[in-house]
């Protein structure tokens, strides 16, 4: 999937991906969603939202996406669990405890773009 370098958005929407501004060569400073160089989340930065139970099959979804659906991520929802959210776009959740990321899921789109667990912490704490 790396290798792809464009998709259809759920609004019908091509969104080019890391792949596609890696092959540029240049970032462009328009704050493209998936800019593997950083400018984006320099930028805007990201932003996490608390999980619901209706978000339950989202996550569920996101782990058979990156071959984790082993994953056992229910003892840390309510408070512990936190999706991941860069330009309006839920991109990933996390699963914390008061101090640290303990699991760090990203959808596969974000997984070039450097969205490491420090990165995400220095965002979260």
């Amino acid at each position: 999937m790396s290798k792809e370098l464009t998709y259809l958005n759920s609004d019908g929407f091509t969104v080019f991906t890391s792949q596609f501004l890696k092959n540029r060569g240049t970032c462009c400073k328009t704050a493209c969603l998936h800019c593997p160089y950083g400018f984006t989340l320099k930028k805007l930065g990201l932003s996490f939202r608390e999980v619901k139970e209706e978000d339950f099959s989202q996550i569920e979804s996101m782990l058979q996406e990156s071959s984790q659906s082993g994953v056992d991520w229910k003892p840390f929802y309510p408070e512990n669990i936190r999706f991941i959210i860069i330009k309006d776009h839920v991109c990933g959740f996390l699963l914390k405890n008061h101090i640290v990321i303990k699991h760090l899921f990203l959808k596969p789109y974000f997984q070039d773009q450097g969205l490491s667990r420090e990165m995400v912490e220095a965002y979260l704490f």
